[in-house]
Order: structure tokens, then C-alpha cells, then sequence
């Protein structure tokens, strides 16, 4: 076995000239690619121009990221040997750490190893227990949302709605009072624009790598310390509850209210980490949903006899794992990329799920059209993995499928149609940690006079 290993490694280590390499003119650093790249960023053309180097360079290509071997792929088979297959082999906190940890701490978004093992234990079982208690809470936020739309048929941006409508939701299972978004206030808009900064700073730094140092706009560093300050002050009240709700035998008092940070709290009272964790679910549980819920009704106002929209415009755009271990991969290599691939302890995998959602190869020749009638005969496995595959999969997903899913079914028996209202026909994207709408949502609701 071991000299299979050893043949196995020598007969990738050869073939690893053979695939596909982007031609720099800056071959010491790759500057070239990054300023490319950071161009694409800032002019909203950072998906379609990713695209674009896959059908350029091929479906696994390799790139040089100020001096680190970058393997960039959409091969769905090298994305599930990362993430699942190999996956001990590979971790982000060398790669995420320094970049984020000013707003997402030492989280389980950050972090590899026996703390992130933990933490994932910790959240998943939390999650459970309160995800069951969440529904009731859905139900009354979604009815006052609703009773915000018009119902005139005039024209509305649902994507500021969706937001304060899953701000409200996630506040409250997080924390277990909602910030009140949908209300008259106006208090949440503060909360909500420095979390939009923090993010999306966040993701400048995360493409700058090694130059992050260079990003030292100080509103984002501000808009951490703002999101990171709210969380505190439900940490330290959810340590205060620890100590008032539990009972004279030592067990807790079943009559307190579920809130995802007393689950915590029961496994640790370190302030930092119980702070990560709750923020480091708060990102995807807000985000995930109210981005998901705007290209929806995006997509089905321009298709509006379509009910399923995620394939096209997916929230998890790039994905990065370094490798932390030299590793043979059963692909990716080779001109045609069905060859072992060598990863070398240090190289970054990078797997971008947007461009893999468009490859024309298994999804056809109309991939960036809206066709949901194709998942009447197609059944993706790793070519679609909207919350990521393997052990680091995203825990809110089932939050996310439920909190989506209501509000669309609410919205189909409210309305009779969805009417585009938006002059520009096409998804424009504004970048952060995850991909938006830059444009919104903007429709017109329509209910049937007979009604």
C-alpha cells in the first residue's frame, strides 16, 4: 500500500505540468491575475469574469496568488474530494483567521481542529433543539411582514423587506428577542448597515490574502466593533440567565423562552468564543435566507409561471481550503483534468460553486438561462451544493429550506402574480461575502379583483 501511495504521488507530481496553468505576466507574484481580479470585484463582473477563465483555462486550472500555487476548479469530483473525501487534509484557518477575525473571532466560520470540531458539535445540537421552537416565531414575523406589502399593485423592493423580515427571525432564535425591524423603528438600520460593511470588507481582505494589511478603511473596522459590541451584550446577559434560571435541584427552568445563545451558554461561559459562535451563526442564518428569498422572487417576477430559483444565482459563490497535508487527489489533473492531482502541503484548492452551477457539460447548453423544469430529469450530487458538502456543511440549512420556503408559500396564496418592475431585465451583482442583488428586488404583487 504504502508503495502504491508513493507511485500514486510520483505519477501525479509528473502529470501536474500537463493541466491547464493561466499564463502570467507577473509569474513571481501573479499580480497580474489579482488586479484582473480586484477589477472584477469593484465593477460587478466578478462572477461572469470567473466564469469566463473556466471556459478559457478549463474546468481545473492553476493560478499564482502573490507567490502560493492557487487551484481554482469547478470540477465537482476535486470539490468532493476537498470537502469530504480528503477533507483532513485541507482547512481554512491559515487562509480565513487573520482575514476575519475581527468580526467573526475565533467562530467555527475561522477555525480547523479540535476547536472547530467542538464548536460544530455545539451548534448543530443547539440548533436542534431550537430550531423546533422557531416556527411559531416565523409565522408571527411573516404575518406582520405581509401586512407591509401593498396591496394595490404598486411597486416595491422586497430585498430591504426580506432583510428586515429574517433580521427580525434570526435576532430572535439567536438571541431570543428580535431587533424589531419590522416595526416603525428605525433602530435595526444601524445594526443591519454595519454588518453590510463588516461583510463586505471582510470579503476585500479576503482577496487581497497576504495584502490584506493593505485594506485600512477604518468604517470597516468600526462596523465590526458595532456588530461585535451587539453580540456581547446578549453574551453577557445569556451568562447572567445561566445563573437565575436554573432551579434549586440544579436542573433549568423548562417555562425560559429557547434562544440559541443560552444553548451555548450551557457548554461555555468564555465570552470570546460563545461571541464567535452566535456571530458566526448569525451571518449565514441572517444572509443565507434574505439573499435567497430576493433572487427568487428576482427570478420569478421575469418567469412568473417558475417556482424554483436557486440554481442560477447561488449565495455561496468561492470556496477556499489550504492544504495542511501533501495530498493525491483521484482528480483534476491532466490536460483532460481526469488525472491524479498533487496538491502540495500549502496550495490553496479554490471551488467556485457559482461557475460549476453554470457548467454546460452537466447542466446543458441553456446553464445560464432559468429553466427549473430541468430538475425534472436532473439529479445533481456535488454539481450543486448550495450549503457546501462534507462535515463543513453549513448548519442553518435546514433553517434557511424552512424560513425560504414559508415565505414563499405565504406570498403564493396572498398574490396571484409578480410582476417585474425593474428596468433592468438582467441579475447584477453586488459583492460581499456572498453575492446580491445590486439592483434589489423591485415587483409589482398583484391579487386577482375576484378576490
Amino acid at each position: 500500500m504504502a508503495l502504491f501511495t508513493i507511485f500514486s504521488m510520483i505519477v501525479a507530481v509528473l502529470t501536474i505540468c500537463l493541466y491547464h496553468v493561466y499564463p502570467h505576466k507577473d509569474p513571481l507574484l501573479g499580480l497580474d491575475f489579482f488586479f484582473k481580479y480586484m477589477s472584477a470585484f469593484k465593477s460587478g463582473t466578478f462572477l461572469d469574469f470567473n466564469k469566463t477563465m473556466y471556459d478559457t483555462y478549463g474546468k481545473t486550472f492553476k493560478a499564482n496568488s502573490f507567490g502560493t500555487t492557487l487551484i481554482r476548479t469547478i470540477d465537482p469530483q476535486v470539490s468532493k474530494a476537498v470537502h469530504a473525501t480528503y477533507f483532513q487534509n485541507f482547512g481554512l484557518q491559515g487562509l480565513r483567521y487573520e482575514t476575519a477575525k475581527h468580526l467573526w473571532g475565533n467562530g467555527i466560520i475561522v477555525v480547523d481542529g479540535p476547536h472547530w470540531q467542538h464548536g460544530r458539535s455545539l451548534i448543530r445540537s443547539s440548533f436542534d433543539i431550537v430550531h423546533i421552537a422557531n416556527f411559531a416565531r416565523l409565522e408571527k414575523h411573516v404575518q406582520r411582514m405581509m401586512e407591509l406589502l401593498p396591496t394595490d399593485g404598486s411597486t416595491i423592493d422586497l430585498m430591504p423587506l426580506f432583510k428586515r423580515l429574517i433580521l427580525d427571525t434570526s435576532s430572535e432564535f439567536i438571541f431570543g428577542e428580535s431587533m424589531g425591524a419590522l416595526s416603525e423603528t428605525t433602530d435595526y438600520k444601524r445594526f443591519m448597515d454595519a454588518f453590510e460593511r463588516a461583510q463586505r470588507g471582510t470579503g476585500i481582505r479576503a482577496i487581497l490574502g497576504r495584502f490584506k494589511f493593505l485594506h485600512r478603511d477604518r468604517t470597516w473596522w468600526n462596523a465590526c466593533q458595532e456588530v461585535t459590541d451587539y453580540a456581547d451584550t446578549h453574551v453577557e446577559a445569556a451568562l447572567l440567565r445561566q445563573k437565575t434560571i436554573t432551579n434549586k435541584d440544579g436542573t433549568t427552568d423548562q417555562s425560559a423562552p429557547l434562544r440559541l445563545v443560552d444553548e451555548m451558554a450551557k457548554d461555555t461561559q468564555d465570552k470570546v468564543t460563545l461571541r464567535s459562535h452566535i456571530i458566526s451563526v448569525f451571518s449565514p442564518a441572517h444572509d443565507g435566507a434574505a439573499v435567497t428569498l430576493t433572487n427568487a422572487m428576482f427570478h420569478l417576477a421575469r418567469n412568473p409561471t417558475a417556482w424554483e430559483p436557486h440554481r442560477l444565482t447561488t449565495i455561496a459563490t468561492i470556496n477556499q481550503r489550504q492544504c495542511t497535508q501533501s495530498t493525491v487527489l483521484p482528480c483534476g489533473g491532466g490536460i483532460e483534468g481526469k488525472d491524479p492531482l498533487y496538491v502540495q502541503k500549502g496550495d490553496i484548492v479554490e471551488i467556485n460553486y457559482r461557475a460549476m452551477c453554470r457548467d454546460e457539460i452537466f447542466w446543458g447548453d441553456n446553464a445560464d438561462q432559468f429553466m427549473p423544469e430541468r430538475w425534472e430529469t436532473i439529479r445533481p450530487g456535488w454539481e450543486y451544493t448550495p450549503f457546501g458538502g462534507g462535515p463543513r456543511s453549513c448548519p442553518g440549512m435546514r433553517l434557511v429550506y424552512t424560513e425560504s420556503a414559508y415565505v414563499l408559500v405565504s406570498l403564493l396564496r396572498a398574490y396571484d402574480r409578480i410582476e417585474n418592475r425593474d428596468l433592468e431585465l438582467r441579475w447584477v451583482e453586488e459583492m460581499r461575502m456572498t453575492a446580491q442583488s445590486k439592483n434589489g428586488c423591485l415587483v409589482g404583487l398583484i391579487r386577482d379583483v375576484r378576490r
